[in-house]
Order: C-alpha cells, then structure tokens, then sequence
C-alpha cells in the first residue's frame, strides 16, 4: 500500500540492517519485474497472507475482487526464483475461514514454503469451534515437514501441540495489537511464566470456563528453555 516501498528498503540496508521483511498481501509481487526490484534492493524474508483456498472466501475476506489470484501469482513468482529468501504465509483466522482452514494451508503448501502462521483474528469465533480445524492444519503441516506456528491461542487449549505456540518465540509482539490477560485457571499452571493469557476480547465475550490450569508437562524445561 506504500509506493515508497522500495525508498524504505534501500534505507534500511544503508541503516546496517541485514534482515528485512516485508509483511504483504504479495498482490503486487504478480509482477515479477516490481519482485525482483524488491529483492535486489535487500528484503529477502516475506510474510504473505493468504485469507482462504479459493477466491469466494479470500476475496470476500479482503474485499477486493481478483485479490486471490494476485496473491496466487506473487506466491508463485516469489518461490519460483532462485534467490534465497524465506517465506512464511500468515492465514489469518476468523469465523468466516476456520472451517476451510485445512484447504487454505494445503494450498500454501503447494508453493514449497518456508513456515506457516495461524493467527487468530476473530475474539467472536470460540476456541471449541476451531481447535479442530488448527490441530488438523498442524498435522499437515508436520506431515509436510513445514514449520507451522499459532498466535493468540494459549497453552492450556493447545494440549498435545504446545511446541507450536508462536508466543513461545515471539514473547507478547506481533503485527497485531493483542491485549492478553492471565485469570483465575493461570493461578498454578505451569505454563504462566511464558504463556501471555487469554485476549480479553475472547473473555469477555466467552469468559474462563474451558480454560483449565496444566499442572505438569513433561517438556517444560526444553520450553522454558526456547522461551530464554
């Protein structure tokens, strides 16, 4: 959305910084002339969101008619040079996606990626519903020996799956403004030290209820460790 873009990169890489990435609906990247500017300039690690596996949920989604296939193409254009470069593709969860979740990730996957995000995005949509749908998209995703992480879902709701909690890595930031808070099931879990809480859009449209305190795991130290 910014067509100084480039003007940004070109001073990031004057400023010294060796890691730039871009976070992007890759709509742009269709023209692989204005791509291959973009990586000569410096950015080599890329975030793309992908809303849906086909156009009537993406582009419903975004808004923008034609969108899906441009991002298609920039996916397509970006994994297919030679370049180096990582790529990770952002799904953004909410209630109008989650039940095509496992669609949606097996598309990305199509494009030889680097790593997967699954973002919560809708504090309306209960964990209940779409926990199925995430351990599901994870399993492919292992099957397909790609990494794939989660944000804004705690620890206790990913029993089974905690390695891939995406707060474990990125401590409470992210491109999203989150407001986590811990409540009475956090009070001894043994997760509380790294485990920002629940959003507290989520608790005060559901409350605590399926939310329960884990008193052992048998890899806390390896994850307390990560979390370091």
């Amino acid at each position: 959305m910014r067509s100084d873009i480039l003007t940004i990169i070109q001073a990031a890489v004057a400023d010294g910084y060796r890691r730039i990435k871009l976070i992007t609906n890759g709509r742009a990247f269709s023209d692989v002339r204005y791509l291959h500017r973009v990586l000569n300039e410096g950015c080599s690690l890329f975030e793309i969101k992908l809303w849906g596996p086909n156009p009537s949920v993406h582009d419903y989604l975004t808004q923008a008619q034609g969108s899906f296939w441009e991002t298609i193409q920039g996916l397509e254009n970006l994994t297919g040079l030679s370049q180096e470069k990582f790529v990770c593709v952002r799904i953004p969860v909410c209630k109008e996606n989650f039940s095509s979740l496992e669609n949606t990730l097996s598309t990305a996957l199509t494009f030889g990626i680097n790593r997967i995000i699954l973002s919560m995005q809708d504090y309306s949509l209960p964990l209940r519903s779409v926990m199925p749908h995430i351990a599901n998209a994870i399993n492919i995703s292992i099957f397909n020996r790609v990494w794939i992480m989660t944000e804004g879902i705690p620890f206790c709701i990913m029993q089974g799956i905690e390695q891939h909690v995406g707060e474990l890595l990125s401590g409470l930031t992210g491109i999203y403004e989150r407001t986590f808070q811990h409540h009475k099931h956090c009070v001894g879990c043994v997760f509380k030290d790294f485990c920002p809480g629940t959003e507290e859009r989520y608790l005060s449209q559901f409350g605590d209820r399926e939310f329960a305190s884990v008193t052992a795991y048998p890899y806390l130290q390896d994850m307390k460790a990560l979390y370091a």
